[in-house]
């Protein structure tokens, strides 16, 4: 009797064992798929701000063309700039 049972808590130790060593295996093989999505979000992250830049080039190149909007958003982009000269010609001043 008290053999059954030892026998048996064996065998469940060997199943858990092998649980384990398989849940092991796939903590491992989702690491390596974390690593890949986060190497993969960084470059969508750098492609986005490429973008970013490319987009407000083209919203100053077409400000120079008939449309109002564009001509209105380089204005302000102008005036933004003029303001950060003029703080910074203030604060070399002081």
């Amino acid at each position: 009797m008290l053999l059954n049972h030892v026998n048996s808590l064996k065998e469940k130790i060997d199943l858990l064992l092998n649980k384990v060593d398989e849940l092991k295996v796939i903590n491992d093989s989702m690491k390596t798929k974390n690593d890949y999505l986060i190497n993969v979000n960084k470059d969508l992250e750098a492609k986005i701000k490429v973008i970013q830049a490319k987009e407000k080039q083209l919203k100053l190149v077409s400000a120079i063309t008939e449309d109002n909007t564009d001509k209105q958003y380089f204005k302000n982009k102008i005036d933004y700039l003029i303001k950060e000269i003029d703080y910074c010609i203030d604060r070399i001043s002081i």
